[in-house]
Formats: C-alpha cells, structure tokens, sequence
C-alpha cells in the first residue's frame, strides 16, 4: 500500500513540474505583418524588439487574414 501511494505522489510531482517547465518558456509576436512568408523569413533574424529577454529564436505564422506575423522564442 505504502509503494503504491509513494508511487502515484512520485507520478503526481512527475506531472507537476513538467507543466512549470511549458509555462516558463515565451514567446512574443513583433509588432506588423508581412504579405508573404519570404518577407518574413527575411527580417525574422535582424528584428529587434524593446523587451526584456533574450531571443533565440523566430518563426512565422500564417494568421487566418492571410498574412504573415514574426514570432520570437528562447
């Protein structure tokens, strides 16, 4: 009884902490948009931002409008 109860705490704890890990990763969409994704893809590594972090990396995404927005990650 007390393996299984120190077994499913372990579990619990296990999924607890893996959600502190997704929660703390961020991601901010630069202001403007772009007609096409080259555009996009172009300014993605020269882009600079006034907020503070450090941002590794960018990605663009279609919106349903159609046009192109720049995300920035870490």
């Amino acid at each position: 009884m007390r393996k299984i109860f120190a077994a499913s705490v372990l579990a619990f704890a296990g999924l607890i902490t893996t959600g502190v890990g997704i929660s703390t990763a961020d991601e901010i969409l630069v202001e403007g948009n772009y007609a096409t994704q080259a555009g996009c893809m172009a300014d993605g590594p020269h882009v600079e931002v006034v907020h503070p972090g450090t941002w590794t990396h960018f990605s663009c995404v279609q919106h349903s409008d159609g046009l192109w927005y720049l995300y920035l990650s870490n």
